[in-house]
């Protein structure tokens, strides 16, 4: 696969020509506007280049989930055996919520040192998944809330409508027709939430980049991201739209393996189970970078479009080569992204 303008993957491969920055001519072509396809295209070439890389990083967060559901399958067997039923299922739901709050901060650090190694990557810096981890987890908390602010802003309103409809369905005195009417308003609450979900999702999705480029907060991320998003949410939707028909294929794989667990619900299955988490940790190790990749490309393309990030690069270049810039000029005080490099 190659880049659009005549660059091929092998680009990114090559060393900085200068010390954090790249050159105006490299500059010039990789921080110009793109088309979707030429988004897409990119995507793709800056992965397989550095695949091992993010499939890493990936990796990281993949192994922590396999090994805290492992732990998860052998405390429910046990339980199982030793307490019967009623107390495995109540296991059940308190280890998921364990879980969640010990793979949320760890998720958090890796998807930012992710995203931070890509920046590196695509400024003409030389990177190491060691080095991104290192640069993000002294700021693990504001990428949590980040990632905590994203997902409810996706679910809250989805969560809300189901929860009322399924009250109004359930209160008891309403009589026939007030459950039938809150059954006959269940598709159109969750349609309108989970519509609305994505909108808020897409609006909020490059919050991480504009963290790690621009040194801003949990708050001043989000408005950022819902700046720079409102003039290309169809492209956002397009990155998400491939990545989930990418973890799609991963579900048909666990279809078969889910058929025979549902015919015996009762049933441990420990080894449909195990092979259940292993196709998960080779899906989101293969399929997380393909989002992450393609909505900081977006983020790079906005600034481009909107703010000439890409004079400000050329004219750091500029000054590395030893010509005279204007005072207060991009180049002459270092972005937050740049002050973390250097101290990595």
């Amino acid at each position: 696969m190659t880049l659009q303008g005549g660059e091929s993957s092998a680009r990114f491969t090559e060393p900085a020509m200068a010390p954090g920055l790249m050159s105006p001519q490299v500059a010039a072509n990789r921080l110009r506007p793109l088309s979707t396809g030429e988004l897409l295209d990119r995507t793709f070439a800056i992965y397989r280049a550095h695949f091992w890389l993010f499939a890493g990083l990936a990796a990281l967060v993949g192994a922590v989930s396999l090994m805290l559901n492992c732990l998860q399958l052998l405390a429910h067997h046990l339980i199982l055996v030793e307490r019967g039923l009623r107390m495995a299922a109540l296991e059940a739901q308190v280890s998921s919520l364990v879980m969640v709050v010990l793979v949320l901060p760890v998720d958090a650090v890796v998807l930012a040192g992710s995203v931070y190694a890509f920046c590196a990557l695509y400024l003409g810096r030389q990177v190491t998944a060691r080095m991104a981890v290192q640069a993000t987890m002294g700021r693990w908390m504001r990428f949590l809330g980040i990632g905590i602010w994203q997902g409810w802003s996706a679910v809250w309103l989805f969560v809300l409508l189901l929860v009322g409809v399924v009250l109004l369905a359930v209160v008891p005195g309403l009589g026939a027709s007030g459950k039938l009417a809150g059954m006959a308003l269940l598709v159109p609450a969750l349609l309108g939430g989970g519509g609305y979900g994505l909108i808020a999702y897409i609006r909020n999705s490059l919050a991480i980049p504009a963290a790690l480029m621009e040194g801003t907060g949990v708050r001043a991320s989000m408005r950022r991201s819902k700046i720079l998003a409102a003039g290309t949410k169809g492209r956002i939707f397009v990155v998400l739209l491939i990545t989930g028909a990418l973890y799609m294929v991963a579900g048909a794989i666990d279809a078969p393996v889910l058929f025979v667990i549902a015919r015996s619900p009762r049933g441990e299955h420990v080894l449909a189970q195990a092979f259940l988490l292993l196709v998960g940790f080779f899906a989101h190790t293969l399929v997380s970078p393909v989002a992450l990749i393609g909505l900081t490309l977006v983020y790079f393309d906005q600034r481009v479009r909107l703010e000439a990030f890409d004079l400000m690069v050329m004219m750091g270049a500029a000054r590395v080569e030893g010509e005279s810039l204007p005072p207060g000029s991009w180049a002459e005080v270092p972005t937050p992204f740049e002050q973390d490099s250097s101290d990595s």
